[in-house]
């Protein structure tokens, strides 16, 4: 027990340090639109209490606080949450609750929310089954749920498969945030959700070659900084050389008209 304990935490002060790296505000640019779409489908009301899971650097709360309701944005990494901060001034609004808190873990009653939103954020919770549980057990009966995820057949998650070709850093299925792309596992996830419903969109990021888009990964998400890093450790230039040939022959496939499509999850739920 005791080992299995010191893996657990020992993972979530790697995601902690992994995102503290990177520059998200660079990487979040062409989300705010996701953020959009998931209010939108929620139906989401001004004065609703919402939770805003893993919230980042807060785009998903800031569109909530603009539509009136009463947000609170909690993440388990406190340089997204100065960040989210940082937005929110920028934004010109204010009164949303920022909150350090674990996704496995939430500190809030029973019942507490109208609303619970997460855009791309709990997936990353090692234990994904309690990180569902909790998600639904902060939920009023009757309450809505909105998330995102990227399903693994798709763009982000053909990447991550060439990722973990050349990934130095030991992972498990078990733990794939992919998971949560797969609506039978999520259905499996969410415990006592009595309505689910499913839709995809896609996200349209422009970029000008595979190789530009490989250079801003390298150097701006903080997972691809710390495993190039230690890549680089190794001096295997031929290893690197073929990571990157591998990464932007799939980029290719997914590059229209000098867009990047990245294919992803809406799952909205009722409890």
């Amino acid at each position: 027990m005791v080992d299995i304990e010191s893996r657990v935490i020992s993972s979530k002060e790697a995601v902690k340090e992994i995102w503290s790296m990177g520059d998200y505000r660079n990487r979040g640019q062409f989300f705010p639109p996701v953020s959009a779409r998931l209010t939108e489908l929620v139906g989401l009301q001004a004065n609703e209490l919402v939770l805003d899971v893993a919230c980042g650097y807060g785009n998903t709360s800031i569109t909530a606080r603009f539509k009136g309701a009463k947000v609170t944005g909690m993440d388990i990494t406190p340089k997204l949450l100065a960040l989210a901060k940082e937005e929110e001034k920028t934004a010109y609004i204010d009164g949303i609750d920022w909150r350090e808190g674990d996704a496995e873990n939430l500190p809030f009653e029973d019942e507490t929310f109208d609303v619970v939103l997460s855009t791309f954020g709990h997936i990353f919770a090692p234990n994904q089954e309690l990180a569902g549980k909790e998600i639904v057990r902060v939920l009023k009966k009757g309450g809505r749920l909105g998330i995102t995820s990227w399903p693994p057949e798709l763009a982000v998650g053909k990447l991550s498969e060439v990722v973990s070709k050349y990934n130095p850093f030991a992972s498990s299925e078990a733990f794939s945030p992919y998971n949560w792309g797969v609506t039978d596992k999520v259905k499996r996830l969410l415990p006592g959700i009595r309505e689910i419903y499913f839709e995809r969109d896609t996200i349209k990021i422009p970029v000008l070659s595979p190789n530009h888009y490989w250079q801003d990964t390298i150097t701006k998400s903080g997972f691809m900084i710390k495993v190039m890093t230690e890549l680089k450790k190794q001096n295997n230039e031929n290893k690197i050389r073929s990571f990157r040939d591998d990464y932007t022959k799939v980029l290719k496939r997914y590059i229209l008209h000098n867009e990047l499509r990245l294919g992803y999850l809406i799952t909205i739920a009722r409890r």
